[in-house]
């Protein structure tokens, strides 16, 4: 069985889902079966796998690093 703390991790962490769609995934997974939630995790599975997405990732990171040590720097 699908553990489920590692489903919504997944859901929190995709980088394709909107705030909005995070939270309709997070508040439907105690209804969804466990075929459900195999084929939910598959997709998101793929999609993190997507090149795109990492360099997407990356990036994100490193703006964020740079706003922190901006906001800090400036104290």
């Amino acid at each position: 069985m699908m553990d489920l703390a590692v489903l919504q991790t997944m859901i929190r962490e995709s980088l394709l889902l909107t705030d909005a769609e995070r939270a309709y995934w997070l508040a439907g997974l105690a209804r969804m079966t466990p075929p459900q939630m195999d084929r939910l995790k598959s997709i998101l599975d793929r999609a993190r796998a997507i090149p795109w997405n990492a360099a997407l990732k990356q990036t994100v990171e490193k703006i964020a690093g740079a706003a922190v040590q901006a906001a800090t720097t400036a104290k």
